[in-house]
Order: structure tokens, then C-alpha cells, then sequence
């Protein structure tokens, strides 16, 4: 098997400029996640190509087979012919096998071999990250894109305020992308996520504010009701459009940088949002809206509803740091 070379910190966003004219959406996170599994894939390779070696076996003898010792829970999913990697905090990387008498062999280190063919530990982990997620992060954006084009509408004339920190944060992560020295990049990219997070909290607060104001009619104590509603509206549309665009553009950064459960921490963080400050209150929400009538309750809840298991998937990437991974067949049958 030939050299492969992964490149750290490849860009995955299509075109990232292109989020200035505020059609950034989650089909960016959607692409970047497809181009992640194109990428992954000869990377496992040549991890199945490294156990064999080392394992020192011929793919077409009999004897052990390499196999996977798992919990209850995933007992039936998993078939004979599998690997089991284990990971530890000293970037040592190991593959077990069983022979096919059920008894299990001693942990065989990977590292080297994995290293000989350009491949680090951490390239390894991520790959094997996203393989154990993949399709059920697939199914959550794919659901979430189908609804995207019902709660998301750039509102003309917002307020440069409300949108300056997300901006600042766009461009310091476009910025952050040119810069060939490492550690500096890293501090631009901690900085734009601080700006998206400030932005964030920013307009959380503000659309809480507002929706506070509207659900406990304190409108009914001005002389222009109508006026006062439509502009806490307008507030709330505003506030959650940027919010909305923070989170998935943070969600999309994380991925790029290889920080898998910070990505699902920022969706989850997005779900609990919509639970807490949009679902209880759509209802009435849509009632005061003369114009546009407020994104119905269903879609909402949807929305919450479908980035709960994000936490679940956290879970299974950061509880430990053992992987499941299959020995495919070749073109000529051969395992």
C-alpha cells in the first residue's frame, strides 16, 4: 500500500465568503460532513492494512479472525471480521483480535505502522469519530435542512449592532484559514469562536427579552400597540436569525478543526434553545404576528425533538476511546 498523506486543518466549507451575503446555511455543514467520509475512507485502508501487517497474516489463511468485544447493546449489530481499536492519552493506538475459538489475543500496536504511511493517531481517532456518528449526523442535518427554508428569512435593514460581532467572527475564521503559522491560527480561530459565542449570547438574550415582553403583554401599557408588537417581532426574527447562523457556522468551524464533540456540543446547545425560548411561546407568537405569521409550533418542536440525540452521540465519542471497525472486502474477495 502507497503512502498516504493527511493534511491537517483541510478546509471544509465550501466557500466561506460566501456566508458575507448572508446565505450561509447548514448545507455548508452538510457538504463538509460528505467531503469528511470521502476523505476517511482510504485512511481506513490503510489502518486495516497496518493490523494485518502486524498481526502478520495472510488475509487468505484461516485462524484468527479480527473481531470486536462490545457491550450488550451493540452485541447484534456487530458481525465476525472486525476490528477493535483502543486508543489511550499517551497517542498510542492498538488492534485486538479474537481467534476462532473466542479466546482474545494481547493489544498490538499500530502506531508505527500507521506512522510509516503518513498517518498520526489523532487523524485516526477523528476518522474513526465520524465513522461511529456519521449516519445518524447525516439523518439530524438532513431533517434539519428539509425545515431550514421555514425558519430562517434575512430580515432587510437589521441593525449593524446585531450583526456586527457575528461578522467579526466570520472574518477572523476566513482570515484564520490563510494562515500557514499553526499556533497563530489556532488563536484566530479561538478568537472568532469567541466572537460567534459573544454574538450568541447577545442575541439570545435580547430575543429572550422580547419574547418575555410580547408573552406578558406589556404592549397593553403603550398607546401604540401595534407598533410595539411589530418591533418586538422584528426583534425576535433579527436576533434569531444571527443565533441561528452563530451556531451552525461555530458547529461548522469545530468540525473543520477536528473537535468532533465540541460540534455536537454546539448543536445541542442550539436544540435547548429552540426548546426553552421558541417551542413554549410559538404558539402565541404566531397569533401577534399580522405580517408573517410566526414559524408554526410543529416545526419548532421538530427542530428541538431531532438535536437531542446530538447528546447522545457526544456520549459515545468522549465516554471512551475505544472504535469498531470493519474488514472490508477487496475486488477480489479477499478480507
Amino acid at each position: 500500500m502507497g503512502s498516504i498523506t493527511v493534511k491537517p486543518n483541510t478546509p471544509m466549507i465550501a466557500d466561506a465568503l460566501s456566508l458575507f451575503d448572508e446565505q450561509f446555511s447548514i448545507n455548508d455543514l452538510q457538504e463538509a460532513i460528505e467531503t469528511e467520509e470521502k476523505r476517511s475512507d482510504p485512511l481506513m485502508d490503510a489502518v486495516r492494512h497496518a493490523v494485518k501487517k502486524v498481526a502478520g497474516q495472510d488475509s487468505d489463511e484461516g485462524g484468527s479472525r479480527y473481531v470486536v468485544d462490545i457491550d450488550d447493546d451493540l452485541k447484534d449489530a456487530i458481525d465476525s471480521g472486525e476490528i477493535k481499536l483502543d486508543t489511550n492519552s499517551s497517542g498510542e493506538i492498538f488492534a485486538q483480535l479474537r481467534s476462532d475459538d473466542g479466546h482474545y489475543g494481547k493489544k498490538l500496536p499500530i502506531k508505527e505502522e500507521l506512522i510509516e504511511q503518513g498517518i498520526s493517531v489523532e487523524a485516526v481517532e477523528l476518522a474513526l469519530q465520524m465513522n461511529v456518528i456519521r449516519d445518524q449526523l447525516k439523518e439530524i442535518i438532513s431533517a434539519l435542512s428539509s425545515i431550514e427554508d421555514r425558519v430562517t428569512e434575512v430580515q432587510q435593514g437589521q441593525h449593524s449592532d446585531r450583526l456586527g460581532l457575528f461578522y467579526s467572527g466570520l472574518s477572523l475564521f476566513i482570515e484564520a484559514r490563510s494562515i500557514k503559522d499553526q499556533e497563530f491560527k489556532k488563536q484566530l480561530t479561538t478568537q472568532a469562536l469567541k466572537s460567534l459565542s459573544d454574538a450568541n449570547s447577545q442575541m439570545i438574550q435580547e430575543l429572550r427579552t422580547s419574547v418575555e415582553y410580547l408573552i406578558t403583554e406589556q404592549y397593553k401599557k403603550t398607546k401604540k400597540i401595534t407598533d410595539k408588537i411589530d418591533e418586538r417581532l422584528s426583534v425576535i426574527h433579527q436576533c434569531y436569525d444571527i443565533v441561528y447562523r452563530a451556531c451552525f457556522l461555530k458547529a461548522a468551524i469545530y468540525h473543520e478543526n477536528g473537535e468532533i464533540p465540541a460540534m455536537l456540543t454546539a448543536l445541542d446547545e442550539y436544540g435547548r434553545f429552540v426548546e426553552k425560548l421558541i417551542v413554549p411561546y410559538a404558539g402565541k407568537l404566531s397569533e401577534l404576528d399580522r405580517y408573517n405569521q410566526f414559524i408554526e409550533k410543529g416545526t419548532w418542536g421538530t427542530i428541538s425533538h431531532t438535536l437531542i440525540s446530538c447528546k447522545e452521540l457526544k456520549n459515545k465519542i468522549t465516554e471512551n476511546h475505544i472504535y469498531y471497525l470493519t474488514l472490508k472486502e477487496d475486488n477480489n474477495g479477499d478480507r
